[in-house]
């Protein structure tokens, strides 16, 4: 997900660049500031967690079950902003689960749905089933066996409740229907029954029925298109297993167009497609056009695009914050489609997210660094790889802060600042502590072991060991479990001439705010009086640190990270 600024696409008319960019300016300015003042809060890591567990609860008795398939009908009314839905279930019981003998199981199917959609019927196998309701969760009673699989049908209807970032949406834009979803990270359960958990992914198909006027757009691959009088249902089926948060539904007077992707082995082609409305078509073609060289540029890096079996696309929705990363059709903002190539950042981060958080899910939403930092590290690497690494540091540095607040794992905020900014920054941190190809190798094993299931932290964390066979328990520590802050460093250098050497010595001070003790690799630049350099790199791993050079010239400054690879300022002292 990327939140960009508010824009109120109904009394907003794209008249000319300058208004747009002024309009953007201010937004900017203002929203943005709003969106992340929240994750400046103190933080406590365990607190946190206890949180965030709470928040997004999923029972023990939910996981006693594995949903496998869900098989999604829908029929909108837009007119009434409501639908009608028949969501017919598949699953079977989790023997590692009903292994554990920790908790006690009991013998019903517990899933979440809430409780203002109406139910008008559940089965159990075709046959009629007891169920009740508690808040967002409904209770479906069960004597199956625990090696059944079993497929419960909820026959429901209403209007689904607005949630989250915007849930499900029966929207207008210039008196024309739009209707869209976005559900992270909870808010499934909004629109149709489900084990709104991560981790529980499964396969869906998904039937969209509305009137025949309306493009419908969903998860994974066409599998046909019905017409039955003045309406007109599409059928979409995915080959890979998705989480709910990803499940989406777009439905509008789209027109489309497509590019095709060869895959890089040439062997696998795919379309990616674009869902735009009429007025945005030319401009949607200018927007839209790097999608290709995106996904080549991506695939090449990471391995080649997890979904290749069904395709990739975008859509334009009503969210005037940004884009979301459906699973295989991503949504992006309607004010964002202008034909002036002003975001590919966040197309660049959708993208991204197809490998990190759509292949590779999180176990837990304390996990979501593991989504929004290497998505936003993402666009800093295809910044690399077109442009170099002058590229890199620039982009490296317009994410930088002096002021992120709390940890990476388990944060206050899902979504502030320090899970995309400050996270990108600790892989490019991470990168520089163990190295460029053990870095890289290591997000190739680390995608190759977790795509289409789910991994947390500690997981990747346990890939990075294996494959640089560097102990990294204090690094992420220090960045990611405990400490909530930058490295903050006073330093100061003295030379001297001894037997025709020049002898320089540099003094490093931490400063420490929350974190006690960072341990890093430093580049130190020396810049010679000749106008020549010398670059040392040394381990700083006490609050205070002396480091003796030599040289055959005179020093005459040092610059300290010359090439900004970490999250750190420094400072030169007058007075240690």
């Amino acid at each position: 997900m990327v939140k960009l600024f508010s824009v109120n696409v109904n009394n907003f008319q794209l008249e000319s660049i300058t208004q747009f960019m002024q309009i953007k300016i201010i937004y900017a300015l203002s929203v943005i500031i709003f969106i992340y003042s929240i994750s400046i809060l103190a933080q406590s890591t365990p607190e946190n967690k206890n949180l965030n567990n709470k928040k997004y609860f999923i029972s023990n008795n939910q996981k006693q079950f594995d949903i496998l398939h869900y098989d999604l009908k829908l029929d909108l009314l837009p007119e009434n902003k409501t639908l009608n839905g028949l969501a017919t279930i598949t699953a079977c019981f989790n023997p590692g689960v009903y292994n554990n003998k920790t908790f006690e199981l009991k013998p019903e199917l517990e899933l979440n749905l809430y409780d203002n959609l109406e139910v008008n019927s559940v089965k159990m196998d075709k046959q009629k089933a007891e169920y009740s309701r508690n808040k967002n969760r409904i209770f479906i009673q069960t004597d199956k066996y625990l090696a059944d699989t079993f497929k419960v049908e909820i026959e429901y209807k209403g209007t689904p409740k607005r949630g989250g970032f915007d849930g499900f949406v029966f929207g207008e834009v210039k008196g024309n229907s739009l209707i869209y979803n976005i559900s992270e990270p909870n808010f499934a359960s909004t629109w149709f029954p489900c084990d709104d958990d991560p981790s529980d992914k499964a396969l869906l198909d998904i039937e969209i029925t509305n009137d025949s006027q309306y493009v419908s757009v969903s998860n994974g691959y066409l599998e046909n298109v019905e017409v039955t009088g003045e309406k007109k249902t599409y059928h979409y089926k995915t080959v890979y297993p998705i989480s709910t948060y990803l499940v989406s539904v777009y439905s509008a007077e789209y027109r489309t167009f497509f590019d095709v992707y060869e895959g890089l082995d040439r062997n696998d082609s795919m379309k990616i497609e674009y869902y735009v409305m009429p007025e945005h078509f030319e401009q949607a073609k200018v927007d839209f056009a790097d999608h290709i060289d995106m996904m080549e540029t991506l695939s090449k890096i990471f391995g080649e695009y997890p979904f290749i079996k069904e395709k990739y696309g975008v859509a334009e929705f009503l969210w005037n914050y940004g884009a979301m990363e459906n699973q295989t059709i991503t949504g992006i903002g309607y004010a964002f489609v202008g034909g002036n190539d002003f975001f590919k950042d966040t197309y660049v981060h959708e993208l991204a997210h197809h490998w990190w958080g759509n292949s590779v899910g999180p176990k837990t939403w304390n996990d979501i660094w593991l989504n929004e930092g290497f998505a936003t590290y993402s666009e800093a690497l295809y910044a690399e790889a077109k442009h170099g690494k002058d590229a890199l540091k620039s982009k490296m540095q317009s994410k930088f802060s002096a002021s992120f607040r709390g940890t990476l794992y388990a944060p206050k905020d899902l979504f502030g600042e320090t899970i995309y900014d400050k996270g990108a920054w600790v892989l490019h941190m991470l990168r520089d502590e163990i190295g460029d190809s053990s870095f890289f190798k290591s997000l190739h094993k680390y995608y190759e072991l977790y795509k289409y299931s789910n991994a947390s932290v500690e997981d990747f964390k346990a890939v990075c060991e294996n494959v640089s066979g560097i102990n990294l328990d204090k690094f992420f520590d220090q960045w990611v479990y405990t400490g909530s802050d930058n490295i903050f460093c006073s330093y100061d250098f003295s030379c001297s001439e001894e037997e025709n050497q020049k002898e320089c010595v540099v003094n490093i001070f931490q400063e420490p705010q929350d974190y006690e003790e960072f341990h890093f690799p430093l580049e130190i630049e020396f810049q010679f009086d000749d106008g020549t350099s010398a670059e040392k790199k040394v381990l700083v791993n006490d609050t205070n640190e002396k480091f003796e050079f030599k040289f055959d010239k005179d020093v005459e400054t040092i610059v300290l990270d010359p090439d900004s690879k970490l999250l750190a300022t420094f400072e030169k002292s007058y007075s240690h």
